[in-house]
């Protein structure tokens, strides 16, 4: 790094000298800053659905490439049963010394497959703390539970689920 800034230094003009070495400088002060602080302890529901949702368009286009380049037509998109990714997600953080969140631990347990996919995480300092994707995709949080309400917490996480989609198409 600093033969490349050395080098650089003796490239450029007396007046930009003094400018490039405060940007050198300041790039350097960033790169050792930043890149040993976390941006996120985990990533967002929308993040995770962002990231699943390019990595499936990335491969339905290389498919479609590799089609082109041997000369076969094209296949329709294959419709299956949704992937883990396809589904709404439910972040929950818990703990073992609290009581509404063994509840809620029973209940998910009590109503079996949902159609949401539940994420265990840390995200708050309250618990039980509940966090999915709104339908305007800003992230909805919820802390606390009553016993017995996790069926209509997990019916809004799917409709929002169902109208972020809605709007995307």
């Amino acid at each position: 790094m600093i033969g490349l800034l050395g080098k650089l230094l003796t490239a450029v003009s007396g007046e930009c000298v003094v400018g490039c070495c405060v940007v050198a400088g300041f790039a350097v002060l960033t790169t050792e800053t930043f890149d040993q602080q976390p941006l996120l302890d985990e990533p967002t529901p929308a993040a995770v659905a962002d990231l699943a949702t390019l990595t499936r368009r990335v491969t339905d286009l290389e498919q479609r490439v590799r089609d082109l380049e041997s000369g076969r037509p094209a296949q329709p998109p294959v419709v299956s049963a949704p992937a883990a990714e396809d589904l709404p997600v439910l972040e929950i953080h818990s703990e073992t010394w609290c009581g509404p969140c063994q509840v809620l631990k029973a209940d998910l347990q009590a109503l079996g497959e949902s159609g949401v996919a539940i994420k265990w995480v840390r995200f708050s300092d309250r618990v039980p703390a509940m966090r999915w994707t709104g339908p305007d995709g800003k992230q909805v949080v919820q802390t606390g539970y009553t016993r017995g309400t996790i069926a209509g917490l997990l019916e809004r996480v799917k409709a929002a689920h169902i109208a972020r989609a809605a709007k995307s198409e």
